[in-house]
């Protein structure tokens, strides 16, 4: 079911002044046969097979999808693409014709703390008054260009409140116990003209009499699209993660030498596995959401949904 589409304000792009710090991440995440799916194909190895060649195919196709996604909005050359060593060989064919960005190669994943963390550093190298939208790639997004002008309103209100990192929320088809759910609050104060809430709590896999009470409740799901100054994430990064940024501290000297990719290799042998969700979002508090009530978002990450795209 489609809402009645909400006035847009006008883009960043008409505001040089914002635009200037005005940074993307497009993240590729984690191949679904090496996470959940990992049951399934050691109970049903041809069922695997398939979802192994699935993920090949697909994954960088989306990839691509939210490279072009973001550059409506974000100038290609602030544009940071995270991408797995182990991936490389499978997205090339994808890569070879996009706008010329920039590539950030982690050795092996960590989970998405560690991806979002890694870039986030960079960014706030070169830019310290960098704003930052994080941009999953194992989505399919609808009215595509609808979807980054909310985007460009929940940047417009991280320039007005700094203090508050946004995700986008989206309009859940169902009571569906496998994802990220949020509670959402009242409009939050100073940021009425944005739609921007209160986030009351993020709940990360509920049971389903759990996600069938938020469904009832208007609850929301979270696409993973965070909007944030890059200082606000690195001081919530410290405060919830603190072992991901130790670990990649001894980076922030290297970036841009030649010594960068060698260190990166040794800090990541000792990365912990952290996401995103459970460890920042859950237990990080003071969040904004900006629901989305008009725009068809899927994600296509979850082993769940891949196994029914791939039958």
């Amino acid at each position: 079911m489609i809402a009645q589409v909400l006035p847009i304000r006008p883009r960043l792009h008409d505001t040089p002044a914002l635009s200037r710090h005005l940074w993307g991440i497009v993240l590729a995440g984690t191949a679904p046969e090496t996470s959940a799916i990992t049951g399934a194909r050691v109970a049903h190895r041809q069922l695997g097979r398939r979802l192994t060649r699935f993920a090949r195919d697909v994954r960088p196709v989306l990839f691509r999808r939210a490279v072009e996604r973001a550059s409506r909005l974000i100038a290609p050359r602030r544009l940071v693409a995270v991408l797995s060593r182990a991936d490389i060989g499978d997205y090339a064919p994808e890569l070879v014709d996009l706008p010329a960005i920039e590539f950030v190669t982690q050795p092996v994943y960590r989970g998405s703390a560690a991806e979002i963390f890694l870039p986030v550093l960079k960014i706030a190298h070169q830019d310290p008054h960098a704003v930052i939208v994080v941009l999953p790639s194992d989505q399919l997004v609808d009215y595509e260009a609808r979807f980054m002008n909310y985007v460009s309103r929940a940047v417009a209100a991280v320039t007005v409140r700094p203090d508050l990192p946004l995700v986008i929320g989206a309009r859940p088809p169902g009571p569906d116990p496998s994802s990220t759910w949020i509670e959402a609050g009242d409009t939050v104060d100073g940021l009425e003209s944005f739609a921007v809430r209160e986030v009351k709590r993020f709940v990360d896999r509920p049971s389903l009499a759990e996600a069938e009470a938020l469904y009832e409740s208007d609850g929301l799901l979270s696409t993973l699209v965070i909007i944030a100054t890059a200082r606000r994430l690195l001081e919530l990064g410290r405060r919830y993660l603190p072992d991901v940024l130790e670990t990649l501290e001894p980076l922030e000297s290297a970036f841009g030498t030649p010594e960068e990719d060698l260190l990166c290799d040794a800090v990541y042998e000792g990365m912990p596995s952290a996401s995103i969700s459970r460890d920042l979002l859950e237990r990080g508090g003071a969040f904004g959401v900006l629901p989305i009530p008009d725009v068809v978002w899927r994600d296509h990450a979850h082993p769940a949904r891949v196994t029914a795209l791939a039958s």
